[in-house]
């Protein structure tokens, strides 16, 4: 006897999903639970170099940095007077004992805290003349030597070969010529006029309200649990402080990248809970609206909730952590992966409505909805993975998080559905809502939808038009498309506006820039040579407006003492009694004080300069002098690409002993992670585009039915190309991953509107049944990337933007360019 065939593998998971729900729900929760309590261990990185490769140089050289020295950060600590300039000094006093106290904290915390500048000036002032390059110094022994030797010569023809020599030409025309020059200021008082700006030598905001200290913590501000202990206990401190006498009317705030890094990290997590929440909520209402019916509601809610929690718990075991782009795809899984459930939904609540039980209906809709839906999923994981091609951590990332999590909503779906429908149905029996969503069988066209699609061929040309403008456009938009200014990518000031003020002022009272660069060098000599050649490159290009200088331990303790003490020593002896009388008498006297400087100098050690100078040149060994320090111009615009890619130029490939060395800090790493999209951008959209219409392709083997799903879904991508070009939107680092994600997630509606209209061979009719569904579709994903545009972060909204113009250009497509060039092609045929 035959047996009869196999069901179908959908047929069997539907039929065991509703003869065992409560077995199926409970390893649903199981689960859920589970991977929740893995996913709440999650912590999202939102430093840059966590969408970098990990062998990218910049990368590979911040760990380095980490590791030798600790991290460049910083936290700016401000003391305020709050009665004002009156009571600065109070400020300036509870600044000297807060400095007291971090530093108390250790080496293995504080690298250096600086709070007073008058030690430096001291140190500068008083040993200027060994700050002198050596080639200076030895011009002026030379000239000195040359021009005595032409007077002896002079005196020797006329026998006077006892008088006294006259060197003052050689002084006034060498490199010490200045340092004569009555009308030109001291050496020691130029070195006054540069630290002029601080107060009693301290940081003091332009305003005299408050003082700044500036705190070098040994850790990195990359780590968040670390940046939080640290300022904890920092805040502590200062607040123990605040509550002596010496504290009254005082208050402290803080600065400087650590607190930024919290602040950042702080909205980035904001940002994620209330969005998620927020589309959460706004896509059950619309379901609530659509369906009329809770259990329809409820039942999507749990698959998708569930379908969140196994992915992101899936994530903690295999990635262990999220990044800024990666933190908000929970919204996104929600709006997107809810898809499958609606087509589902809509087709099975279509036949209830008729009369057909539960088992029936669920096992046709299963049917119905499986092809159409599967494709798309599978679509939608294959542009998810094939960003995990790429190099670019962030993409990888974001492929594998969002192709799991897809491919979890589908099967979910199509798993829970049944069951949970079956379990409702125990507790209440299925009642249609009148005037809900659907209708009954038969071809129920809108009279608006026919007059709509009356002309099919001039709706067909007119999309044709529209596309080809828009791609039009973006083509000639090209060089102008992408965002290289990096404040647009940054985070507005929302929230404490004390804290922005806090740390507005602490930066102001610096005066200063605090960007730059760090290169480390295996010697003190190497880095000193590493200096020299940023130097020469910086004056060669003529780019000082970008980079205002490099910085060794010779700027502190200078290097070649013993040759320039030497040549000190010949200068002072040429400063005889007998030239000075030679000398005019306010030359004279400007002779004198530089022949007391000259003889003051002697041999400088690194354990009598100031601290804060030395510290930020020693590693976590003790070692001092293997760092470079390139500072950044005040107005050197590093957030603007061109400007950080030529500070990128100076400081990177720089040869020294044989090989060549980089710098690495924040805008250099921006700087590769702005090249990597550059170059593998473009690279995995076209890999995404050719992978969706291979899998379509495939998928149907029928020319005619791809070939319609396909000329939509790259006319939908084109028209969001071009009409977020039109509206000023910009391609930046975070959301150029729109695009291949919109091929996979947009290809859904055109395959559910031809599917159904090859399934009922009425196109008009195919489009009243699931247009609806396929809208309800869209919206949803509209939601989960419109929470976006609420971010504080501007490329987060920049991205919910552009996603939500893909989103309507390709649903216009799908609902009206497909059904119009179905219907143009049956005519033909017919």
């Amino acid at each position: 006897m035959t047996q009869p065939p196999r069901p179908p593998l959908l047929d069997r998971l539907t039929a065991s999903s509703l003869r065992h729900p409560w077995l199926y729900l409970g390893t649903a929760l199981a689960l859920a639970v589970g991977s929740g309590l893995l996913a709440s261990r999650l912590e999202v990185r939102s430093s840059f170099a966590e969408l970098l490769p990990s062998d990218v140089p910049s990368v590979r050289l911040l760990h380095d940095l980490v590791r030798r020295v600790g991290g460049d950060g910083t936290v700016l600590v401000m003391v305020e007077a709050v009665a004002g300039p009156q009571d600065l000094a109070r400020a300036e006093a509870m600044g000297k004992l807060l400095a007291d106290d971090y530093l108390a904290y250790g080496p293995g915390v504080i690298r250096s805290v600086e709070w007073s500048m008058k030690p430096v000036e001291s140190w500068f002032g008083d040993h200027w003349p060994m700050f002198v390059p050596l080639e200076d110094l030895q011009r002026a022994r030379d000239a000195l030597r040359q021009e005595k030797a032409r007077a002896k010569a002079r005196l020797l023809d006329l026998g006077l070969d006892d008088a006294p020599p006259e060197p003052v030409r050689a002084l006034r025309a060498g490199p010490l010529a200045d340092v004569l020059d009555p009308s030109k200021p001291t050496p020691r008082e130029q070195v006054a006029k540069r630290f002029a700006r601080y107060r009693d030598g301290y940081l003091v905001h332009p305003d005299g309200r408050s003082v700044t200290i500036v705190v070098r913590p040994t850790g990195t501000s990359l780590g968040v649990a670390e940046t939080r202990a640290l300022l904890d206990r920092m805040r502590a401190t200062a607040d123990a402080r605040l509550k002596e006498p010496a504290g009254q009317h005082l208050r402290v705030g803080f600065g400087g990248t650590f607190p930024a890094l919290l602040v950042e990290y702080e909205s980035i997590i904001h940002d994620v809970g209330s969005t998620f929440l927020f589309v959460f909520a706004l896509v059950l209402t619309s379901l609530v609206l659509f369906f009329r019916d809770l259990r329809s509601v409820a039942v999507l809610a749990v698959a998708i909730l569930v379908a969140i929690a196994i992915t992101f718990g899936i994530t903690r075991l295999v990635i262990g952590y999220l990044n800024t782009q990666t933190a908000f795809l929970g919204s996104i899984v929600v709006g997107n992966g809810i898809n499958y459930g609606l087509i589902y939904l809509a087709r099975l609540n279509q036949l209830r409505r008729r009369g057909i039980g539960l088992e029936p209906a669920c096992l046709e809709a299963a049917r119905d909805a499986a092809k159409a839906t599967l494709l798309a999923a599978i679509a939608t994981s294959v542009s998810f993975g094939t960003l995990i091609l790429a190099a670019n951590r962030g993409f990888r990332h974001f492929g594998f998080i969002g192709g799991i999590g897809m491919t979890l909503c589908w099967v979910l779906t199509f798993a829970l559905v049944p069951a949970l429908m079956q379990l409702l149905e125990r507790v209440r029996p299925w009642r249609a809502a009148p005037g809900a969503a659907g209708g009954p069988p038969g071809r129920a066209v809108p009279s608006w939808l026919e007059r709509a699609f009356a002309r099919p061929l001039l709706v067909t040309v007119l999309f044709g038009v529209a596309t080809l403008a828009a791609g039009g456009y973006f083509v000639s938009r090209l060089g102008t498309v992408e965002e290289t200014n990096l404040a647009n990518l940054s985070n507005d000031v929302r929230g404490d506006p004390e804290a922005a003020r806090d740390a507005a002022r602490a930066n102001a009272a610096t005066g200063r820039s605090n960007a730059g660069a760090i290169a480390l060098l295996p010697s003190e000599a190497d880095a000193d040579a590493y200096c020299r050649v940023v130097r020469e490159r910086t004056a060669e290009r003529r780019q000082q407006g970008i980079v205002d200088g490099c910085e060794t331990l010779a700027s502190v303790v200078p290097e070649h003492q013993p040759e320039k003490l030497a040549l000190l020593a010949e200068l002072r002896a040429g400063l005889s009694q007998a030239t000075l009388e030679a000398l005019p008498p306010a030359e004279a006297a400007r002779a004198r004080a530089l022949r007391a400087d000259l003889a003051r100098q002697r041999p400088m050690t690194v354990a009598e300069a100031p601290a804060s100078l030395v510290d930020r040149f020693r590693e976590r060994d003790g070692t001092v002098g293997r760092i470079a320090f390139v500072r950044a111009s005040g107005d050197a615009k590093l957030e603007l690409a061109q400007n950080m890619f030529a500070f990128a130029s100076l400081v990177r490939g720089v040869p020294v002993g044989g090989r060549t060395w980089d710098a690495v800090g924040e805008n250099l790493i921006f700087a590769d992670l702005l090249s990597n999209v550059q170059r593998e951008g473009p690279v995995t959209t076209l890999l995404s585009f050719a992978g969706v219409c291979l899998l379509v392709a495939l998928f149907y083997r029928r020319w005619r039915l791809s070939s319609q799903v396909l000329t939509s879904l790259f006319a939908g991508a084109v028209l969001m190309a071009g009409v977020g070009t039109l509206i000023g939107l910009r391609i930046n680092v975070f959301n150029f991953i729109v695009f291949p994600i919109t091929f996979g997630i947009a290809v859904d509606y055109g395959v559910n509107v031809a599917e159904r209209a090859e399934r009922r061979g009425d196109v008009l009719a195919a489009l009243a049944e699931v247009g609806p569904a396929v809208a309800l579709c869209s919206w949803t994903t509209v939601v989960g990337y419109g929470s976006m545009i609420f971010s504080l972060n501007k490329a987060i909204r920049s991205f919910g933007w552009y996603a939500m113009i893909g989103e309507l250009t390709t649903i216009v497509a799908a609902l009206v360019l497909l059904p119009a060039i179905a219907i143009v092609r049956r005519r033909e045929h017919a």
